[in-house]
């Protein structure tokens, strides 16, 4: 799959920072379950505003938090949109890189019994070649600067025991240090996630990704120095969970 890291032109990007960042990607993005959707774009099935992901009403909510991940999902659109972005954001934060059990533990809450495995599996392998990269230890890693957040889902298709959505992301990744390997970057792609119904919740069978939508850059705009990303991803709350 292309990476929309490499597309990212952020001053002098070398070598080395591509090929982490193209680490990065391949932790977000997951196993896959097919090719990357590079054609061209479908016409929305079912598409719904990123602030109502979970939907406006209560069957649409998660009924409980464990291991920091909403669970709990009504068998509905509406449900399986939600649990689809509450699962990538789960899946998008430092300690989930940076700490293994706590990665686990994430897992076992949205993949498939029979999914569980290989994403373990290969979420381990990539988050430490990835940590080790960046040079972030288990302790430095709450100044790491990872979030995600969904712009909107689109539900293609459904029916009571699998769906599958396809949901649009920000994701901004990097370390704000005037010597980091890897300056905070933004990026924008979408992930399609094939969900089934087991054992009375919306879980993960398989993750895809592909690059954009990509807007353009604001004329009047530049990147922030070091210090403000810094002292903003401190002050700043991470997105919340949908619904």
């Amino acid at each position: 799959m292309a990476s929309p890291w490499r597309r990212a032109k952020i001053g002098a990007i070398i070598l080395g920072l591509v090929l982490v960042l193209g680490m990065a990607l391949t932790l977000f993005g997951g196993s896959g379950g097919g090719g990357s959707d590079q054609g061209a774009p479908e016409a929305p099935a079912d598409s719904t505003p990123a602030s109502q992901a979970g939907g406006s009403g209560p069957g649409a909510k998660a009924k409980s938090v464990k291991d920091g991940v909403p669970v709990g999902y009504p068998r509905t659109k509406d449900g399986a949109a939600a649990a689809a972005v509450n699962y990538q954001v789960a899946r998008s934060s430092p300690g989930y890189f940076a700490d293994q059990s706590l990665r686990h533990q994430v897992l076992k809450r949205v993949m498939t019994s029979t999914a569980l495995g290989s994403q373990q599996a290969q979420d381990d392998q990539m988050a430490k070649g990835l940590m080790a990269s960046l040079g972030v230890t288990e302790q430095s890693a709450p100044d790491m600067v990872m979030r995600a957040a969904s712009l909107g889902t689109s539900v293609r298709s459904f029916s009571e025991d699998t769906a599958t959505v396809k949901v649009w992301m920000s994701e901004v990744v990097g370390v704000p240090t005037e010597k980091s390997k890897m300056p905070v970057s933004g990026t924008w792609s979408t992930y399609t996630l094939i969900l089934q119904w087991q054992d009375g919740d919306w879980k993960v069978a398989t993750i895809d990704l592909a690059d954009g939508p990509t807007p353009l850059v604001a004329p009047d705009q530049s990147a922030s120095s070091t210090e403000d990303m810094r002292l903003a991803n401190k002050e700043f709350g991470a997105p919340r969970y949908a619904g």
